[in-house]
Parts: structure tokens; C-alpha cells; sequence
């Protein structure tokens, strides 16, 4: 007798399923399917989390997605549709060279040591079926609430497959719930690192961004992950908010009327017919595992669990794509598509740029200044260069197409220095910074021993060169004459 409730209830589950099925995809139009996938993303942003949509499990830290949509089309369609695909894909970062970057930033905890790198660590499955996901950093989500009607399509927001069976169960075509991300862990790098591996990788694939320079004020943006989200398991509350349900009920809660199991039935036959449940909606609807943990006339709560957790979210930083193929400093992705006002930071080879710069007009201002302050100061300046040596110890390095260096004929390591005066050292200072800039930016200059010893070279001058200018009086009093109108002569030099 039992096992004929049992096939009876099968048959009514079927019906049930294939009714609501062919409902839904008549109803499910492409605006309420997009209506669908933004309300989802909106509730992965309320976390300051950026959504991924659909989820996916290919997503890592080191991930490197080229943008080229203008960040002001992206920040509409980000607003517009709740989250941005992920279809430029450009590179992914050796993950070898994260090794010891995840042990020392992590200090050897969650199982992270050099030998593992996340997430590989946690998929691995363990003899006995479980996978190491438990021991990754947790994280935790807000519980969040929808609502669903099938006469109109379904409002719902998350990707769980058994709802349309569930409103079945409880006879309602109108309900609200509640949802929980359950089973959330993270893990993610500092940008600090990040960075430096982006630096590595750009110098060595300076012709691939080459092709992507700014162009009629529209710039390109390479977008690093640094940290992701995951979820294993999501559990869902569906009430019957529909007043025919609610009227059946008679103001208490009772079984759902299930098909050959009797109001007041024992409990092990109520069980049985949950089991009964639960194995079918595990054989026909894709995805994950759903499970029926309760049914009644007024509720119904399901939970899914997915075979291996998937990301829901992510969170890392921009780098514009400057000319020659040099990359911008990182600017958070988040703040972008919301478009929150930002101090964009300023690269070092820039502050170099722009010293060089104002040391520059400083003199300059010096010679259209008449007095015997300024022509005092100015001699003083001139005096500066017998800080240089008597050759040059780099040779001048220039670009001279893309991907295309030249050597200078007369700037040549070993030639002697003929200016005389301030501006000499302005030259060699400018100088040093070409040869830096222009062989930073190939990557012959790791491969290729004499390119190699020039670039150190002209950093080690930069360096010397700087620490010995800046430390000069006279540029502090030229300084202050110059831009502040203060005069401290001290004379001599």
C-alpha cells in the first residue's frame, strides 16, 4: 500500500513539474529574464561586492580582463543591467609566480603554504568524497527577501531551480521568502603584489598594449581581480502569499496535500513522501542538488547545494593603458563604475617628469629675473655642475617607433660631457630618465646583457645624481626666490 502512495505521488510530481515548466517558459520573457539576472546582481552590489553573472567557478585572483568600453558606458550598463560580462578575458597571471606570494600573505594559515595555491588547494576531494572548501576563509551575506508570482513570470533573483515546484506544492501562485547565501568563503591577494606582477607581465608584453594606447581621449583599462567570493550552498523560505492558500489553511498550519498521504497521516508516511520529493526534483531539474527540507500549506524551505562552490563576486582594481604601452596606476574598479570621484594617482617616471620640469622654468625664470639676487643665485646653480662626472657612464636610449629603440650617436657610455652650467645638469638628468623610460619598456632589456647594464646604469645615476642635487642649498634658495619671492643670499658656494 505504501509503495503505491509512493508511485502515485511520483506521477503527481511529474505533472506538477511539466505543468509549471511549460507555465514558466511561455511567461519567462527576455526582459524578465534580464529583470531576473538584475535584481541578482543588485543584491551581490548591496555587499560593495561587483556581481558575476551567471556564476561561474573560472574565476581567480590574477585574473586580467581588458575593458574598452568608455568607464562612463560602462558605469550606465553597470547601472543598467546590475553587473558586466566577462567576455575580454586577456590573460591569467602565472600562478606559479604565486606561490610564495599566497604563503606570505595568508602566513601559512587555511592550509596555504608554497606548495598550494588557492583555489586548487580547497577543490581537491578527499578519498571520503569532501573537499577542503571548510578550511578557506568564510565569508558571510545578509539574508535578503523576494517575492514571485507566476501569472506575471517569476521576480525572483537567485539561481535556484525547485521554486516553480515549490509554489506547486503549496497549490499558490503567488509568494514572497527569504534567501541565504550559506557555505561563503573568499579568498584574494593586495594590490601591492598584484601590481608588481602586472608590472612584470606588461614589460614583457609591451607590443600586445601597444595596440590598445589612448586614442581620441578614449582610454583602454586592464582589470585585475584581487579577490573573489563563493558560494556552495543557498537555502530558501518560500511563504504562500496567495489569500486562496491562505484561506485553505484555516489560520493554522497543515501538510501539504500530498498525493496518497492522508491529512493527520503518521509521520514516517509524511517522510517517506518528502524522500519521495527530493528524489525526483534531484533526477529532473539541472544545476545543483536541491532538497525539500519542509512542506507545508504555508511554506515550503529548499536549500541547493552546488557540486563545487561558485563565484558570485569579485572585487579588484583598473589600470589605464598609457602610451607606449606603460601602465597607470591602479585605480579600484568598484569607484570607477560607480563613478565615485577619485585623485588619480600619479606614476613615479611622471614625478620625475614633472620636477624635471619645474627645476627647468625655475631657471628659466631665473634668467628673465633682473637683479643681483637672481644673478647671484643663477651663478651659484651653474657652479652645480661639477657634480657630474667627466663621461657619461649610460648612453642615451630613444624610441623610435613601437617596439623600436635607437642609440644615440654622440650620448654613448664613455663619451665625454661638454655642457657646462645648470642646464647641463637638467640635460643629464633628462638624459638618464629617456634611457630608463625608453628600456623599461622592452623586454630585451632583461634578455640582453648590454641593455641590461645600461638601464642599471642610468637608474644607479638617476639615483646618485638626485641625492647629491637635492641636498644642495642653493636649490632650496632658488626655490624659494623663484616661486615664493624670498631672498636668503648667503653667497659662496
Amino acid at each position: 500500500m505504501k509503495q503505491k502512495r509512493i508511485n502515485g505521488l511520483f506521477i503527481f510530481i511529474f505533472i506538477v513539474c511539466f505543468a509549471f515548466s511549460s507555465g514558466c517558459t511561455s511567461a519567462l520573457r527576455n526582459s524578465q529574464l534580464e529583470k531576473v539576472a538584475k535584481d541578482w546582481a543588485l543584491v551581490i552590489r548591496a555587499s560593495q561586492v561587483i556581481p558575476v553573472y551567471p556564476l561561474t567557478e573560472d574565476l581567480q585572483p590574477g585574473d586580467v580582463l581588458l575593458v574598452s568600453t568608455p568607464i562612463e558606458e560602462q558605469a550606465r550598463l553597470y547601472k543598467k543591467n546590475g553587473f558586466l560580462p566577462l567576455d575580454q578575458h586577456l590573460v591569467r597571471l602565472d600562478s606559479a609566480g604565486f606561490r610564495d606570494v599566497y604563503s606570505s600573505f595568508y602566513n601559512a594559515r587555511y592550509g596555504i603554504d608554497s606548495r598550494n595555491v588557492p583555489p586548487g588547494k580547497w577543490q581537491t576531494v578527499d578519498a571520503g568524497g569532501k573537499s577542503g572548501w571548510e578550511t578557506a576563509p568564510h565569508a558571510a551575506f545578509p539574508t535578503y527577501q523576494f517575492s514571485v508570482e507566476t501569472g506575471s513570470g517569476l521576480n525572483l533573483a537567485i539561481p535556484i531551480q525547485g521554486v516553480p515546484f515549490a509554489l506547486g506544492l503549496m497549490g499558490s501562485g503567488k509568494a514572497s521568502g527569504t534567501v541565504t547565501i550559506a557555505d561563503a568563503y573568499t579568498f584574494g591577494l593586495d594590490i601591492y603584489s598584484l601590481k608588481a606582477m602586472m608590472d612584470d607581465w606588461a614589460m614583457r608584453n609591451r607590443s600586445i598594449l601597444r595596440s590598445y594606447v589612448p586614442h581620441d581621449e578614449n582610454r583602454h583599462f586592464l582589470r585585475v581581480v584581487s579577490r573573489v567570493y563563493v558560494t556552495g550552498r543557498m537555502n530558501v523560505t518560500i511563504n504562500n502569499d496567495d489569500s486562496k492558500g491562505a484561506s485553505l489553511a484555516g489560520g493554522a498550519d497543515r501538510p501539504v496535500n500530498l498525493y496518497g498521504v492522508k491529512e493527520g497521516a503518521a509521520v514516517d508516511d509524511y517522510n517517506a513522501a518528502i524522500k519521495a520529493i527530493n528524489d525526483v526534483v534531484t533526477s529532473n531539474l539541472p544545476g545543483g542538488k536541491i532538497k525539500i527540507a519542509s512542506a507545508t500549506s504555508r511554506s515550503v524551505t529548499l536549500s541547493e547545494t552546488f557540486s563545487r562552490p561558485l563565484v558570485i563576486g569579485y572585487i579588484g582594481f583598473d589600470m589605464p593603458i598609457l602610451e607606449g604601452g606603460r601602465l597607470g596606476a591602479p585605480i579600484s574598479t568598484l569607484s570607477q563604475l560607480n563613478l565615485t570621484p577619485q585623485i588619480e594617482a600619479i606614476s613615479s617616471g611622471r614625478v620625475e617628469e614633472f620636477r624635471l620640469a619645474a627645476l627647468t622654468h625655475m631657471y628659466q625664470a631665473l634668467r628673465e629675473i633682473k637683479g643681483k639676487d637672481a644673478d647671484d643665485i643663477r651663478s651659484r646653480l651653474d657652479a652645480l655642475d661639477r657634480l657630474l662626472p667627466r663621461e657619461y657612464p649610460y648612453s642615451l636610449y630613444t624610441l623610435k617607433s613601437p617596439g623600436e629603440i635607437q642609440k644615440d650617436s654622440k650620448i654613448i657610455a664613455g663619451s665625454k660631457i661638454g655642457e657646462k652650467g645648470f642646464r647641463a645638469v637638467l640635460a643629464y638628468i633628462g638624459q638618464a630618465q629617456t634611457t630608463v623610460e625608453t628600456l623599461s619598456d622592452i623586454p630585451q632589456a632583461r634578455t640582453d646583457p648590454a641593455l641590461s647594464s645600461e638601464l642599471q646604469a642610468a637608474q644607479a645615476e638617476l639615483q646618485t645624481i638626485g641625492a647629491r642635487l637635492y641636498t644642495e642649498p642653493v636649490l632650496q634658495e632658488a626655490i624659494d626666490f623663484v616661486f615664493f619671492g624670498r631672498s636668503n643670499i648667503q653667497g659662496g658656494s
